[in-house]
C-alpha cells in the first residue's frame, strides 16, 4: 500500500512558502538580525514580558532543552541571548499563545524558517528596542554621577556594559554609583577592574554552590546563592575593615 503522504504544517500567521534558496542559508533564523550574545535571562525578561506576561526563566531553560531558542553560554555557563534570539523566542511563544500549535510543529516552522523554506516578517521593532526599555549613556552618567568619559573608562575595562547597543539596563546603575564613589575616594580603573572581577567570581562561586539545588527547588537554590553572596560581602568588608584599621 502507498504510504500516505506527509501533511505540511500549518504556516505561521503573515508566513509565506518560499522556494529553497540556492544555497543552504548559514546559521538559525531570523537570519538579518544580529546573533551576538548580548542579552541576559534578566533583560530577556524585561524585553517580552510586556506582551507575554507569563514567561518565566524556568520557561526559557524548557524552550532551550527541546532546542525552540537556544542561547549562547558563558563560560560560567549563563545564557546569552541575541537579538535573533529574542525575536525567535517571541515567534515560539505567539505560535503557543495565538494558534495553540505543540512543540513538534513549531519545530518544524522553525526548521523551515532556518533553511529559508518559510519567510516570517522581521521587523526590529519587534526586538524590543524601543528608547523606554533601556537608559542611554548620558542618563547613566547623569544618574550615576560620572563623566561620560569615566562611563566609557569602565566600559572599556568591561565594569559595566550595555544590554543593547547603544542602551544600558538599570541594573548597571549601583554599580556606576559604586564606582563612581570609589573614584572620588582615590582608587583607579584598573584597581576596581580588580574588585569586579573578584565578585563576579565570588558571584560564579554562589551559583555553583546552589546549581545542585536547582534540581529539586527554585526558590531554595535562590536563597542559598544569595546566603552565599552575603557571607562572601561580609568576609570582604570585614578584612578591609581590619587593614584600614576600622
Amino acid at each position: 500500500m502507498a504510504q500516505a503522504a506527509r501533511r505540511p504544517s500549518p504556516l505561521p500567521a503573515g508566513s509565506q512558502p518560499v522556494a529553497a534558496p540556492a544555497s543552504p542559508l548559514v546559521g538559525t533564523w531570523p537570519h538579518a538580525l544580529s546573533h551576538e550574545p548580548m542579552l541576559r535571562v534578566s533583560d530577556v525578561l524585561g524585553l517580552v514580558q510586556r506582551q507575554f506576561p507569563t514567561l518565566t526563566p524556568s520557561k526559557l531553560r524548557f524552550l532551550d532543552s527541546h532546542g525552540l531558542v537556544s542561547p549562547q553560554r558563558t563560560p560560567s555557563g549563563y545564557r546569552q541571548y541575541s537579538p535573533a534570539d529574542v525575536e525567535r523566542l517571541r515567534f515560539v511563544l505567539r505560535q503557543q499563545r495565538d494558534h495553540y500549535r505543540p512543540l513538534t510543529v513549531i519545530r518544524e516552522q522553525l526548521d523551515a524558517l532556518d533553511a529559508g523554506r518559510l519567510h516570517e516578517p522581521v521587523t526590529l521593532a519587534e526586538i524590543g528596542e524601543a528608547p523606554d526599555d533601556y537608559l542611554t549613556a548620558a542618563q547613566v552618567a547623569v544618574r550615576g554621577g560620572v563623566s561620560g568619559e569615566t562611563l566609557a573608562e569602565l566600559e572599556q575595562a568591561g565594569i559595566v556594559a550595555p544590554s543593547v547597543p547603544g542602551g544600558y539596563a538599570a541594573e548597571v546603575l549601583p554599580i556606576v554609583v559604586a564606582a563612581a564613589a570609589y573614584l572620588r575616594a582615590g582608587g583607579d580603573v584598573r584597581a576596581l577592574r580588580t574588585l569586579v572581577l573578584a565578585a563576579r567570581r565570588e558571584s560564579d562561586r554562589a551559583e555553583a554552590h546552589a546549581a545542585p539545588l536547582r534540581r529539586r527547588s527554585g526558590g531554595e537554590a535562590e536563597a542559598a546563592a544569595h546566603e552565599f553572596g552575603e557571607a562572601s560581602i561580609a568576609a570582604f568588608s570585614a578584612v578591609v575593615r581590619h587593614q584600614v584599621g576600622g
